[in-house]
């Protein structure tokens, strides 16, 4: 890893060039694509508290996993891209 490894001394903040999520624009998608299939995995357990026989109707949970598996798809393709991206950048 390259570049300073201590505080900043003019107090700009962290140097965001060396996340591993915040580098580039896709691995930032990714990151929104990750948090999205986590929540929906507590909306959908969240069904079951509120459906009037502790179970969520089927219709439920196949929008529940769609969404899981289609952000996590969506996430995982986004990191790819951003590591390829990052790996083809000079410095």
């Amino acid at each position: 890893m390259t570049g300073s490894a201590g505080p900043v001394s003019n107090g700009s903040g962290p140097d965001r060039s060396q996340s591993r999520f915040f580098c580039n624009l896709p691995r930032k998608i990714s990151l929104v694509f990750f948090v999205v299939a986590f929540a929906a995995l507590v909306i959908g357990g969240g069904f079951a508290e509120i459906s009037s026989n502790g179970a969520p109707t089927s219709l439920e949970t196949a929008i529940v996993r769609y969404i899981i598996l289609g952000s996590l798809l969506v996430a995982v393709t986004a990191y790819v891209i951003g590591g390829r991206m990052r790996a083809d950048r000079p410095g």
